[in-house]
C-alpha cells in the first residue's frame, strides 16, 4: 500500500550494496504486483483496498536505477496514485574505500487532496571488504504537501553484507525536518533491512526501531513480505508491517495487511565482456571451450541440497557466477584432488552460469552447454532435473 514510499527508498540503499560486491552483470528486471489487503493510516479509519503496483529496476557494476508506481483503490472509492524512483552511482575503489552519490523521490496525489512529494539527495563513503562493508554520510532533501513544506536532512552510520541468495543492510540514522515555521522534530532510527532467497521461497522485510523522537512516536516498525515462486514468472505474496511518522518522505504512521501476487514481466543480464568477446558475438563465430576450462559436475540432491563439483587441478581459487548466486561471485572449497565444491539449494529448472579459476576471465565450464544470452554474452547452460 503506502509502502512504496519507503520501498523506492530501500532501493537506493540496497543499489550500493550491489554494487560495492561488483556484481558481473548488468540486469534489468520488470515487475508488476496485484493485491488486496487492508490499510490503516493514523488518525483515520481503516479500510480495505485494491493495489497495482509496477516496478522497473536496473543494476550495473557501479550503477543502480529504481522505479516504481502504485495505483491504490479504497473502499471508499478514493484512489492514491503515487510514484517513486531512486538512484545510486559508485565511484571507483581507492584502495578499500568508495564514494556514494545516490538519492530517491517521489510524488503522491490523493483524491480530493492536496499533492505530495519528496526528494533526497546523500552522499556516503564506504570502506568496503567484498562481500561487506562500512558506511558513513549525510543527505538533505525537501518534503511538501499543498503548503506545507519542510527542509530535511540526516546523519548516518552503517553497513552491509551480500552473501549467495542473501543481502543484509543496517543503519543507524539522526534524521531532522524543519517547515517553513521553523518548527523543528528531529528522530533518531535504528534500521535492518534483509532479503534472503531459497529456492522458490523468498523473505524481504525490515526492522526497525525509534528510540527517541521529538514526535512522540517512538518504538517498533517493520515490514515483511513472503513471496513463493509458482512458476518462473508468477509468485504468490503476503505482506503486513507498520511504519512510523518520516518527515524525510511527507508520510504519517500506519499499518497495512496484504496478499497478492507478483509478476516477472522482465529479467534480462548483459556481462561485462571483453573486446574479443564482443567480436566474436558480432560475426557469430563458434565458441570452442577453453582446453583448461574446469569440468562442472552436479551431484544429486540429498535433503534439499545439491552440490557443485568443478575439477580445476592447480588452481588457488574457483569462483561461480550464476542466475542462483544473483550473479555474485562465490568462491568455492578446495577438496582433495583438485576439486572444487559448493552446496547450494537448488529448485529444479535450467540454469545460466560461468566460473572464474585464479581470478582470470569468466568462461564457460565443460560439462555446460555454452549460448549467447539475449545480450550477446556466451554463458553456460545446465539443466537441473
Amino acid at each position: 500500500m503506502d509502502g512504496v514510499r519507503r520501498r523506492i527508498s530501500a532501493a537506493a540503499l540496497l543499489a550500493w550494496s550491489v554494487g560495492a560486491a561488483g556484481p558481473l552483470q548488468a540486469q534489468l528486471t520488470a515487475t508488476a504486483d496485484a493485491g488486496f489487503g487492508a490499510v490503516e493510516y493514523e488518525g483515520f479509519l481503516g479500510s480495505a483496498a485494491l493495489s497495482i503496483t509496477p516496478g522497473l529496476r536496473y543494476d550495473a557494476r557501479s550503477f543502480s536505477v529504481a522505479a516504481q508506481g502504485a495505483w491504490v483503490l479504497y473502499e471508499s472509492g478514493r484512489d492514491l496514485l503515487q510514484g517513486a524512483a531512486a538512484a545510486a552511482w559508485l565511484t571507483p575503489p581507492v584502495g578499500g574505500v568508495r564514494g556514494e552519490v545516490s538519492g530517491f523521490g517521489g510524488i503522491a496525489t490523493y483524491t480530493e487532496a492536496a499533492t505530495s512529494g519528496y526528494g533526497l539527495l546523500r552522499g556516503r563513503l564506504h570502506l568496503t571488504g567484498g562481500t561487506s562493508g562500512v558506511w558513513a554520510g549525510a543527505g538533505m532533501g525537501r518534503a511538501y504537501a499543498g503548503t506545507f513544506d519542510i527542509a530535511t536532512s540526516e546523519l548516518a552510520l552503517g553497513g552491509w553484507l551480500v552473501r549467495p541468495g542473501f543481502t543484509l543492510t543496517t543503519t543507524l540514522m539522526r534524521g531532522v525536518g524543519v517547515d517553513t515555521g521553523s518548527t523543528r522534530a528531529a528522530y533518531v532510527d535504528l534500521m535492518a533491512s534483509g532479503r534472503w532467497t531459497r529456492g522458490a521461497l523468498e523473505l524481504e522485510g525490515v526492522a526497525g526501531l525509534r528510540p527517541w523522537s521529538e514526535l512522540g512516536d517512538e518504538g517498533l516498525f517493520g515490514d515483511l513480505q513472503v513471496r513463493v515462486a509458482l512458476t518462473r514468472r508468477v509468485a504468490a505474496q503476503v505482506g503486513a508491517g507498520r511504519y512510523l511518522t518520516d518527515p524525510l518522505r511527507g508520510s504519517v504512521a500506519g499499518r497495512w495487511i496484504s496478499a497478492g501476487v507478483r509478476l516477472s514481466l522482465w529479467s534480462g543480464r548483459s556481462q561485462v565482456s571483453t573486446p574479443d568477446e564482443r567480436l566474436r558475438a558480432a560475426v557469430r563465430l563458434p565458441h570452442p571451450l577453453p582446453a583448461d576450462a574446469p569440468e562442472l559436475r552436479l551431484a544429486d540432491a540429498a535433503f534439499g541440497v545439491r552440490g557443485i563439483t568443478l575439477r580445476a587441478s592447480g588452481a588457488r581459487s574457483v569462483e561461480i557466477a550464476a542466475d542462483f548466486t544473483d550473479w555474485q561471485p562465490v568462491r568455492l572449497q578446495s577438496e582433495r584432488g583438485g576439486e572444487w565444491r559448493l552446496d547450494l539449494a537448488l529448485a529444479p529448472g535450467v540454469y545460466r552460469l560461468n566460473v572464474r579459476v585464479d581470478g582470470g576471465p569468466w568462461i564457460v565450464p565443460r560439462g555446460a552447454t555454452p549460448q549467447e544470452d539475449e545480450f550477446g554474452t556466451l554463458v553456460g547452460l545446465v539443466i537441473v532435473r
